[in-house]
This record gives structure tokens, sequence and C-alpha cells, in this order.
């Protein structure tokens, strides 16, 4: 009844939820890949067992809109990750990899989300969560996807994807 952001949304779904790991996808951004995002998520999941984030590189320029992971490199595209921060200031940015809007989470995270308390826009945050679970010593990946983002949540963004989608239509995308 109340829009108190992503954490509390996933918090939400704990009961449907139940022991299993669940995919989180957020319906502002269209992945155009070869292999679906959640897929590749899911196979990545499949080889470390634990909660694994999407995530794809931004420009400087940008990078303060989202939430920002950091960590090491264990395999190709395959970061085990030390810190996430949501919407970092330009001095506190950890790297370049964005979240990207695609998640693998373990039912872990439902008591972190419990102990979560607002936070960037006075709401609680996923990424504020999944911070405890890293600082609690589970460990949480990051994965660069394969495919291209699109974040139709920006107006400019949501209109240069219907034309990048227009154009490749057999049926309209000449005209």
């Amino acid at each position: 009844k109340e829009l108190n952001g992503l954490g509390d949304a996933v918090y939400h779904a704990r009961d449907h939820v139940g022991k299993e790991p669940f995919i989180v996808l957020l319906g502002d951004v269209v992945i155009d890949s070869p292999v679906p995002c959640a897929r590749q998520l899911i196979d990545v999941y499949s080889r470390y067992k634990s909660s694994i984030i999407n995530v794809q590189k931004i420009p400087r320029e940008r990078i303060t809109d989202y939430g920002v992971v950091s960590g090491r490199e264990v395999e190709k595209d395959v970061l085990k990750l030390d810190d996430v921060v949501e919407k970092p200031s330009l001095d506190n940015i950890p790297s370049d990899f964005a979240i990207a809007s695609r998640y693998v989470l373990t039912p872990e995270i439902f008591g972190f989300l419990e102990q979560t308390r607002p936070g960037k826009g006075g709401e609680i945050q996923l990424t504020d969560a999944i911070r405890l679970l890293i600082k609690s010593g589970s460990p949480v990946y990051a994965y660069r996807f394969k495919g291209k983002r699109h974040d139709i949540g920006n107006k400019l963004e949501y209109l240069k994807t219907v034309v990048e989608y227009g154009i490749e239509r057999k049926d309209i995308g000449r005209e």
C-alpha cells in the first residue's frame, strides 16, 4: 500500500519465495540479448549457489544514477563482490560496474532486508541489504551479462529503445 523502495517490494515476496532462490527483474529495463539475461544469471548461479547481480560498465558521468559494485574477478565476467553502494557520489565510486536491474537472490536476503533502514531517497534499498549480506561473509557475485540494456525509466532512453526495436522489425523497419 506504500511505496517504500525496491528492498521493501522484494521483502513482501518472502512468503511466495519460501526457501528457494528467486529472480528479480525490474520492469523499467529491457535487455536485448541472444541468450535471455535471466538464463545467463541462472547459469552463473548454478556454479556458485549464491546470490548473483547483473552488471554492466557505465560511463563515469552516469554511474552516480545506479547501484555500483566492487570486487575481484573469479572467472571471465564474474566478480566476487566485496561491496555495493547505492548511487555513490563521484568521490566514492568503487568501480564502473553498475547494477543492471536483474538479480538471482537466495532467501537469505530477507533477514537482511528486515535489518535495512531507509537509505537513499528515504526508501529501503535492496542494495543496502545486499551490502549487509556481503559484510556478513555470505558470498555474492556479479555477472557482466552479454547483451544490451535499455533503461526505459529514462524518457530519452525509452524513445531510443522504441526506435531501435522499430528499426529491427521486418514489417516497419525500413520506413
